[in-house]
């Protein structure tokens, strides 16, 4: 199923709704985790106003969510005069597989105006070559992503550098929208595993969005570019930060997730 194919199959159901995924977004046993962040969005995106933007989300991976129909249920916490504050939990055979916070708001105004500093000397995605996720040996989801490396390595390749530059692109010819955006952030490899030789399994514990930018009128073959930092590791835990560029070079959104790392 493509993204967009996966987002229109929610259903509403008793207080909630139904969404269906489809084994090919798996990540392993569980479905990939912007994908559950983007089902999420969607089901609290149901209760706040288009006028109001997404200014950050929350995630909590509490435990796989299996391919298969899940259910998802969300309320409103807060309604202030510019911020919407949302609750989302999404279930899978019973069983809670991730809570997520919404943070929606108006446009403030102010005279702060401060972004990520990006390094403005990376060569643009036609300069690399496609590099298959599933060829690498990823896991199903990949297939719907396109990959150009600009920096970094595969995943267990033993490399010293605890940075990435990763372009990325939806597989999905349907029009970009703020789900498709929480997803994309989200589809490199943890940047951790390629400073790994051997191979091991990991799992995303916690994830933090903040989107800076809520332009989603490029077309959806759009190059956009990560730039990922691994800040910590240890004791089987990793810590990692990322800028997202839009098509046009300028911060998106920035993000910071935990890792466990099995090995």
């Amino acid at each position: 199923m493509l993204f967009s194919e996966t987002l229109a199959s929610m259903r509403p159901l008793n207080s909630g709704w139904s969404a269906l995924i489809g084994g090919d977004w798996s990540q392993g046993r569980a479905t990939f985790g912007g994908m559950v962040a983007a089902l999420g969005n969607e089901a609290m995106r149901r209760l706040v106003p288009k006028d109001r933007e997404l200014r950050g989300l929350d995630v909590t991976f509490v435990g796989p969510a299996l391919a298969g129909e899940v259910s998802i249920d969300a309320e409103i916490l807060r309604v202030g005069k510019a911020v919407t504050i949302a609750r989302a939990r999404l279930w899978s055979e019973g069983k809670i597989a991730a809570t997520l916070t919404g943070i929606y708001g108006a446009a403030r105004a102010t005279t702060l105006a401060i972004t990520p500093t990006v390094d403005a000397g990376v060569r643009p995605a036609l300069d690399w070559p496609d590099r298959s996720g599933v060829d690498m040996g990823g896991p199903s989801f990949v297939r719907h992503f396109g990959y150009r490396w600009a920096e970094g390595a595969r995943p267990f390749a033993g490399s010293s550098l605890r940075t990435a530059k990763i372009y990325v692109r939806h597989q999905d010819p349907a029009p970009l929208t703020e789900s498709h955006v929480v997803a994309l952030i989200d589809c490199i490899p943890s940047v951790v595993l390629q400073l790994m030789s051997t191979p091991a399994p990991s799992s995303s514990l916690t994830w933090t969005v903040q989107f800076l930018r809520h332009d989603y009128s490029f077309p959806p073959e759009a190059w956009w570019r990560i730039d990922a930092l691994v800040d910590s590791a240890g004791s089987g835990y990793s810590c990692e930060s990322c800028v997202l560029l839009d098509p046009a070079g300028v911060p998106a959104a920035v993000a910071r997730q935990m890792v466990a790392v099995f090995g």
